[in-house]
């Protein structure tokens, strides 16, 4: 497992390198940085140093830690971008470890975690300086020009996530497929008969959540069991009413949600209106993000190994950088696994 700090490190040494921290800021106290990523004083003060010994910051008693460069052009020769649309993708799920385990065994690459609209926005020759770019796609269809773009100008590049079936581009993702199944099954094995598939995703255009709803399919229709899918905007008081209705007249006893995101929302928005989970409905989620272990009840979730995603996505760059042949299409799926918790129940318990 990697070292704490390195995450904190690794973080405010980006965003000092992509200059979202600018020279002469002053960067979060050791105390503040502790209480952010809930590590101990000691672990943060280990990452500030770090920077300190990179020759980024300086720090000085009674005044704090300060930014005094942020020179790209002496990293870049040796920088993959890893492109990912969340702040902090720790809470989300611990991508950069994994790809820190591959990377730090060579000297030779440094890694830049960059958000998605800032990447689409870097000029040409700002990314053809990197290596090799680590892709996080948040939407196919938005970021369909800039990869497409990438691939054109033979730029070595895996997607993280998400995949484009026709295009030769590397990738690594979930088996989604087999998660909506184990999802769905755990629901019919504990006496679910009307389970509803819920996404915000209107058409189903992302990949991976098309594949957990084949998934889903899959399970249902080996049990001869009529599927139904909820595309559920949670910011429309006629979703929540619509589940309301149907909770309360036992059409819908399981939910199996497209992410633990949407799955903890609506069992909050579900408790506003009186319905007890798992009691009046069994959920379960998709990531096994942090935040399930903490939801009340506890999310029942499908797991992802967010570490073997990131190694996985590591390695096939780096056979990418260093092969001549650019047309590497290898295509890689890590298992996932049920996690049992406590917002499932078995219909007839009391």
């Amino acid at each position: 497992m990697e070292p704490k700090y390195k995450l904190i490190y690794q973080t405010l040494k980006n965003d000092i390198l992509t200059q979202k921290i600018t020279i002469g800021s002053k960067l979060p106290s050791e105390n503040q940085l502790a209480q952010d990523y809930k590590v101990s004083r000691i672990t943060s003060k280990r990452a500030l140093t770090e920077l300190e010994n990179d020759g980024l910051v300086t720090r000085k008693a009674g005044i704090g830690t300060i930014v005094k460069k942020n020179n790209i052009e002496k990293i870049t020769k040796s920088e993959i971008i890893f492109v990912i649309p969340f702040a902090n993708n720790n809470e989300f799920g611990d991508y950069t470890s994994g790809l820190l385990q591959i990377l730090d065994d060579t000297s030779d690459f440094q890694l830049t975690t960059i958000n998605n609209n800032i990447f689409r926005n870097l000029p040409l020759s700002r990314i053809k300086a990197a290596k090799g770019i680590i892709y996080y796609v948040e939407s196919l269809s938005l970021e369909l020009p800039i990869i497409t773009n990438l691939y054109l100008n033979d730029i070595p590049i895996v997607l993280l996530d998400k995949s484009f079936e026709d295009l030769p581009i590397p990738s690594v993702t979930s088996d989604n497929f087999t998660g909506g199944y184990l999802a769905t099954n755990e629901l019919i094995k504990n006496g679910h008969h009307n389970i509803t598939f819920l996404t915000n995703e209107v058409n189903l255009n992302e990949a991976s959540v098309r594949s957990r709803y084949f998934g889903y399919l899959s399970a249902l229709k080996k049990q001869q069991i009529t599927p139904e899918i909820l595309h559920a905007d949670l910011d429309q008081d006629k979703t929540i009413e619509y589940l309301v209705n149907n909770i309360n007249n036992k059409k819908i006893t399981g939910l199996v949600a497209e992410n633990d995101v949407i799955a903890i929302r609506i069992m909050n928005e579900l408790r506003n209106h009186n319905i007890q989970i798992p009691q009046q409905l069994s959920i379960i989620g998709f990531d096994n993000i942090q935040a399930s272990k903490l939801s009340y009840p506890a999310l029942s979730t499908i797991d992802q190994n967010f570490v073997a995603l990131g190694e996985n996505a590591a390695n096939l760059l780096l056979n990418l950088i260093n092969n001549s042949d650019k047309s590497i299409t290898k295509r890689t799926t890590i298992p996932v696994k049920l996690i049992e918790r406590q917002s499932i129940n078995t219909l007839g318990d009391k």
